[in-house]
């Protein structure tokens, strides 16, 4: 059965640290009218067949010839209204992934996206479309960096359907700056092809790999700021101190801390905020977020000591490792994206579009 295909090669790409972190990525099905797609704030790694939702493709490819308000809020909720209404009878309690109208565009069976640092590296490279040239040729389409949501669902929409005019042929790989990557195929064994090329290629290509490695102890300094971290993020918080060799390079200056002062993926904004706070030491910690939060609006969960590392704060254990989690996947894509022209970041206007995003609230609720 399609789903139990679908179940487990969800599963086999979820359990893969380099591949999937916390929530992230998504799958999907095709059979017929219908579309089995993971439910959003499910993890890969463990979903089951109740996990995903079951949606019917006719409504939603309804959706790519509406006309939507311009204004985004207007928009978004109208088009999250369709996209609910595209449910078949039985899946009300469940909740769609926001990206299922791009995996219906796909023609193939199955569709698996994800957002490895390795694939960020490129996709967060300031040369990386042209690169991308260069190693797949006209085999994949390259998506311009945009809001999320329906505006990107629309885009891919255009730019897919102007590919197959062109070359003939259905695309299976699309690449989303500053984002991830797509990839569809009518066999698992064909998905699995198309990853294994795209890993190899970018593999072969990256000048150093991350070093996360661990080689001292923890000095008393970052004892003192985990603590004062701890209390001013709120009561009963958990603060981990990461003062791994790549985030102690990091950490060396200011100019240093720069590929990381500003946010490469939604991801990192949902997981761990849109900036993180850099500081000299313990000394002016309380004054230093008591700005941070004047001018953002929240407390920092991502504070990055000069010389020392950074410091991962949540509401409790499995938020905080998250943060850590996906902050050194953060600095695994600024290392990557050193091999690809250097990093390149988000814009102001879509890291404030993700902040505000609901469905991205929900999301972050959800894990």
């Amino acid at each position: 059965m399609i789903l139990d295909e679908l179940v487990k090669f969800s599963n086999y790409y979820g359990s893969q640290p380099e591949l999937v972190l916390a929530g992230g990525g998504n799958t999907s099905a095709k059979q017929g009218s219908e579309l089995y797609i993971k439910a959003s704030g499910t993890a890969l790694a463990t979903i089951t067949a109740e996990g995903f939702v079951k949606m019917d493709r006719t409504l939603l490819a309804k959706m790519f010839t509406k006309k939507y308000p311009e204004e985004d809020d207007a928009r978004e909720a109208e088009a999250l209204a369709d996209l609910m209404a595209a449910r078949l009878p039985g899946e009300e309690n469940k909740r769609p992934s926001v990206e299922t109208t791009l995996h219906s565009l796909f023609p193939q069976t199955f569709v698996l996206h994800l957002h490895p640092a390795l694939v960020n590296g490129l996709t967060c490279g300031k040369d990386g479309e042209a690169i991308a040239r260069e190693l797949f040729g006209d085999d994949f389409l390259w998506i311009d960096i945009c809001r999320p949501g329906y505006i990107l669902a629309k885009l891919c929409y255009e730019e897919i359907e102007k590919y197959s005019r062109r070359t003939g042929k259905a695309v299976s790989t699309v690449i989303l700056q500053n984002h991830g990557i797509f990839m569809a195929a009518d066999t698992v064994e064909e998905l699995n092809a198309i990853l294994c090329k795209v890993m190899s290629a970018l593999e072969q290509r990256v000048k150093r790999q991350p070093d996360l490695s661990v080689s001292c102890e923890t000095p008393v300094e970052a004892e003192k700021i985990a603590c004062k971290v701890g209390e001013l993020y709120s009561e009963n918080s958990c603060v981990i101190y990461d003062g791994n060799t790549e985030a102690r390079r990091f950490a060396q200056s200011e100019k240093a801390a720069a590929p990381l002062m500003l946010p490469f993926t939604p991801d990192h904004i949902v997981y761990c905020k849109a900036f993180p706070l850099l500081i000299e030491g313990a000394g002016d910690l309380k004054q230093e977020f008591a700005e941070y939060k004047k001018a953002n609006g929240y407390a920092p969960k991502i504070v990055i000591a000069k010389g020392l590392g950074f410091f991962a704060a949540g509401q409790n254990e499995k938020d905080a490792k998250t943060a850590q989690l996906l902050f050194n996947d953060a600095i695994k894509v600024a290392v990557y994206s050193e091999s690809f022209g250097g990093p390149l970041h988000m814009t102001e206007e879509l890291v404030d579009f993700i902040v505000n995003w609901e469905v991205e609230s929900y999301r972050q609720k959800q894990n």
